[in-house]
């Protein structure tokens, strides 16, 4: 974009009664360009931290959907009518599949006269009490979930969307079921508008019921896609025009342990059948914003990815070398499912997973703030086995270190400090060396100084 030359006038007044003004000018000569800006110069960063993902961005409005994150169903409520009598548990009986060993079991006691049921009243934050569903009057909303019957009870189950005090908004019936899972979809249109709602599943004689992967999602996501995410939020990072898309962290991809890690590949296909796993910041993850969700959000975008694999370290242990190699062929296995034909393993799991053109990955980050003597010795296996399959892949490293036995295409420096520190470094760039590895300021923020949760210091900062 070309624009003439341009002066902005600052007015700069005292606090004092007597007012001081004076006049200065900002001169911009759009004739004299400086530097050329790479058009990968601005992107956004994307880690599953406070929520951004599960109960932010991703759809889905059901806490615990899949009844792993504890024995006591956090996110759930046994609902009981007038003379119903029941109860709702975890039951690691005969489970769904391996990735989802809890189901949860409805029962109604054979004196029970009503209704009786759980009840899920979606998201709240960590640290506040705000719960709540929202629906909009008109808007359909895709309900589904397994369940098998015991004993003689084989339905009918009713699926209903409510106000928190059982104002029925919209509500179907699965009349029948047997006593092995079985999927049921359906599909529910609110007949008013409700910011407090809740989903409710129940049944209305004696009988035992099993329920697992109970999921409810809004029929418009971005884009349009199964699976997908909150258009409203998403408008917004679109409107800002990303260039590129960090994901998936950050420490999250690294974990406390390595048992914590982050594993792509258990994040892809049926959202039943994926990693629940702890997340390093402190709640459950369904992973239903997984690896093929991001690449999908990246198209949408139009943003470059760029894919952070872990590189067989955590915060507290490490991938031991003689296992490293099985990390290693991760990193070139994501790139095969992101690049690779119909005729390749993990391109044609891309396909079936709809999506038969390749996502074009160009840049993958090798960690995320790793370093040490155990970064120095996994970090050339890395770029090594990567390079000599896709010779044109952009990596990125942790560390700036000349002592390092693999070249370095581009750096990840991260900063966390105070006010002073960024107002120091505004020159940082201006004289850096144009003849080694390219910079990528992934991660910054002002942290300390005296800016609180955030002022005017620390935004100048």
């Amino acid at each position: 974009m070309r624009f003439p030359s341009i002066t902005v006038a600052l007015l700069l007044a005292g606090a004092a009664s007597s007012v001081f003004a004076a006049d200065a000018a900002i001169v911009v000569d759009a004739s004299r360009p400086g530097p050329k800006v790479s058009p990968m110069l601005y992107g956004v960063f994307f880690e599953e931290i406070n929520r951004a993902g599960e109960g932010g961005i991703y759809a889905e409005k059901v806490l615990n959907r899949s009844f792993e994150d504890d024995d006591k169903l956090s996110g759930w409520e046994f609902v009981a009518g007038e003379n119903a009598h029941g109860s709702m548990r975890v039951d690691k009986v005969n489970p769904l599949n391996p990735a989802s060993p809890n189901s949860v079991r409805l029962e109604a006691t054979p004196d029970s006269r009503g209704r009786a049921g759980i009840s899920s009243d979606g998201f709240r934050g960590l640290k506040n009490p705000y719960k709540g569903m929202s629906f909009t009057a008109g808007d359909t909303y895709l309900a589904s979930l397994y369940l098998r019957g015991n004993g003689n009870f084989s339905g009918p189950v009713t699926i209903s969307l409510e106000t928190a005090d059982g104002k029925i908004l919209a509500q179907q019936a699965i009349p029948s079921f047997t006593t092995t899972w079985s999927k049921k979809e359906l599909r529910l249109t609110p007949s008013a508008t409700a910011a407090n709602g809740r989903l409710v599943v129940s049944i209305n004689q004696p009988g035992t019921v099993n329920f697992d992967v109970i999921s409810l999602f809004p029929e418009k996501t971005f884009k349009n896609r199964p699976n997908g995410l909150r258009p409203d939020l998403l408008q917004f990072l679109d409107d800002m025009h990303p260039a590129f898309m960090r994901f998936p962290g950050g420490c999250w991809v690294e974990g406390q342990y390595m048992t914590d890690a982050y594993q792509w590949k258990q994040t892809i296909g049926d959202i039943a059948a994926r990693r629940n796993q702890h997340n390093i910041w402190q709640y459950e993850v369904t992973n239903g914003l997984g690896f093929h969700e991001y690449l999908q959000m990246c198209e949408d975008l139009g943003a470059e990815p760029l894919f952070v694999i872990n590189v067989g370290m955590a915060h507290a242990d490490v991938t031991g070398m003689d296992q490293i190699s099985h990390k290693v062929q991760d990193a070139l296995d994501a790139i095969e499912y992101c690049n690779g034909d119909v005729n390749t393993v993990w391109g044609a799991l891309r396909v079936a997973n709809g999506h038969p053109k390749p996502f074009n990955l160009k840049y993958m980050e090798i960690g995320n703030e790793n370093g040490g003597p155990r970064y120095h010795e996994r970090y050339p296996l890395f770029y090594d086995a990567i390079k000599k399959k896709y010779p044109d892949m952009h990596l990125v490293s942790n560390i700036h270190d000349k002592d390092m036995k693999a070249p370095l295409d581009i750096v990840d420096e991260h900063y966390y400090s105070s006010p002073e520190f960024f107002i120091g470094q505004a020159n940082r760039y201006d004289k850096y060396p144009r003849n080694g590895p390219k910079i990528y300021v992934g991660e910054y923020a002002v942290t300390t100084g005296g800016v609180g949760n955030g002022n005017l210091k620390g935004a100048l900062g």
